[in-house]
């Protein structure tokens, strides 16, 4: 390796926060003449449904990530650098970050991290640190 990243993948959940993530990302990604990728983890709703119940959520979640992928092209509208995927998945943010990293050739994560006390017990950024394959930069937000 030479020290160079090839693709830099910048996690964000499209708050305004979240904002500097991607600038960050888009300064590694021009520094290193990397490819861009966004990837947007929504929750799954099969997750949240666990009685028995008379809707289709399948159907739901597919609108809800068609959504979010509306709403991702919208965050995403004025970024000034090529973006090469813009990936909206649902289900668990660790799992399926790791599975975006390795199926994409990420060699570089970039996330935000809120700065609360209660970050330091629920931490995304805490998690993906101890689970994902490749280099992390962790960018400081601002408290909500």
């Amino acid at each position: 390796m030479t020290g160079q990243y090839t693709h830099v993948l910048a996690a964000v959940d499209m708050s305004e926060s979240n904002r500097k993530v991607i600038t960050k990302a888009v300064d590694r990604a021009k520094a290193n003449h990397a490819k861009l990728s966004v990837i947007h983890v929504d929750v799954d709703l099969k997750d949240l449904y666990t009685e028995m119940i008379d809707i289709d959520i399948d159907n739901i979640q597919d609108q809800v990530v068609a959504d979010a992928k509306q709403r991702l092209e919208e965050y995403l509208a004025d970024v000034d650098y090529p973006i090469e995927k813009k990936l909206v998945i649902c289900g668990d943010l660790t799992m399926k970050v790791c599975e975006a990293v390795e199926k994409n050739q990420i060699d570089l994560l970039v996330c935000g991290h809120e700065q609360s006390f209660w970050s330091l017990l629920t931490s995304s950024a805490r998690q993906l640190m101890n689970a994902v394959p490749c280099d992390m930069l962790v960018v400081p937000l601002p408290k909500s």
